[in-house]
Formats: structure tokens, C-alpha cells, sequence
């Protein structure tokens, strides 16, 4: 691990525990800098803002789960996946709290809308027609909306039926797609750039 990968986990590290004391609203860069006993310049030599920080803390994760395995796409992925989101659930309650411009729910949708489409031309060679567009952003909206519920705990369904369900849910062209598809960590953690 580079000494920047080391340094964006301290900054994201700290971000957690903050977010364990108060609103995401309420988190400071300086919170943050005074947490790692570093400078703002530090952190903004990483970050533009801590929304930023925020997204990459989603991308960590993603490349956390998917990155340089196997390509699967099966609801038992989708369980681990969700898994490993719902053991940060606190930092994703705090971060879908804030409702700003820059929001990490916001975020973290466009960047699973974007990445599905490059997806499913890499491995189809094909663009997405005007109907699997909004099939796929019918699908998104329903997946971030079962994620909330999931983690705020009111989805009444335990997670290995959710995975199950999400899967039969998602249209052909995508299940096709990402069962094809090796996610490569590097660029997963480039995309936020």
C-alpha cells in the first residue's frame, strides 16, 4: 500500500469515527485533520471536501468487494457485498443523512449508473439502447431505495432474500453483463477523479 493509499485511509478512518459522534452536517475538514493529527493542506492535497472523502470511502469499499476477483455476478455476491456495507451501516446512515448538493447517496448512485453502462458496452461492444437505459435506471433507483431501507433497518426481509430478490430482479442485459465483467481495484479508486 502507497503512502497516499495509507494517508486517504487515515483521513477515512477518521471520517468513521467522527460520524460515530455526530451528522455528517456537523463534520468539519478540520475535525478531521485534528482527528489524524495532520494539517488541512494535507487533506486537501488528497480530497477537494469531505463529500469527496465520502465518495471515496463508497469506492474503498466497492474495490473492497469486487476488485481483482473473480467475475460473479450471483445473489450470493450480492450478499457479500451487502455485508460488508451493513458492517459500516453507521457511516452510511450518516453519510445518506445529508442531502446536499454533493451528497454521497447522490454519489454513489450516478457512479453505479456509470459504471453499469461502461459495463455493459465492454463487455456487449454495444451501447445501451433508450430502453435498457431506463431499465437500468429503474433498477438503480430500486436498489439505492432497498440499500436505505436496509441499512436505516425497516426492509423486512433479512439479507441473503434480499440479495436473492435483487437478483431475479435485474434485467438480463445487466446479469449478462457483470457476469462477464473483472472489476480491477486501480480503476475503481481512479474513478473518482
Amino acid at each position: 500500500m502507497t503512502m497516499k493509499d495509507r494517508t486517504k485511509l487515515m483521513f477515512a478512518d477518521a471520517l468513521e469515527e467522527i460520524l460515530q459522534e455526530k451528522p455528517f452536517d456537523k463534520v468539519r475538514v478540520l475535525d478531521l485533520c485534528k482527528r489524524c493529527e495532520t494539517t488541512p493542506q494535507t487533506f486537501y492535497y488528497h480530497f477537494h471536501d469531505k463529500y469527496e472523502l465520502a465518495a471515496w470511502v463508497f469506492l474503498h469499499d466497492f474495490a473492497y468487494i469486487v476488485g481483482d476477483a473473480e467475475p460473479d455476478y450471483s445473489p450470493q455476491r450480492l450478499t457479500e457485498m451487502t455485508n460488508h456495507l451493513v458492517a459500516r451501516r453507521i457511516f452510511y446512515q450518516r453519510a445518506y443523512n445529508d442531502h446536499s448538493q454533493n451528497a454521497v447517496n447522490t454519489y454513489m448512485f450516478n457512479f453505479n449508473l456509470q459504471n453499469a453502462k461502461k459495463i455493459v458496452k465492454e463487455v456487449t461492444g454495444e451501447e445501451l439502447s433508450a430502453e435498457q437505459m431506463v431499465q437500468l435506471k429503474y433498477h438503480m433507483h430500486g436498489v439505492m431505495g432497498v440499500f436505505y431501507e436496509l441499512i436505516y433497518e425497516t426492509l423486512e426481509m433479512n439479507v441473503e432474500k434480499m440479495s436473492a430478490f435483487l437478483y431475479e430482479k435485474t434485467p438480463d442485459f445487466m446479469k449478462e453483463a457483470f457476469a462477464g465483467y473483472r472489476y480491477k481495484s486501480e480503476e475503481i479508486l481512479d474513478s473518482d477523479k
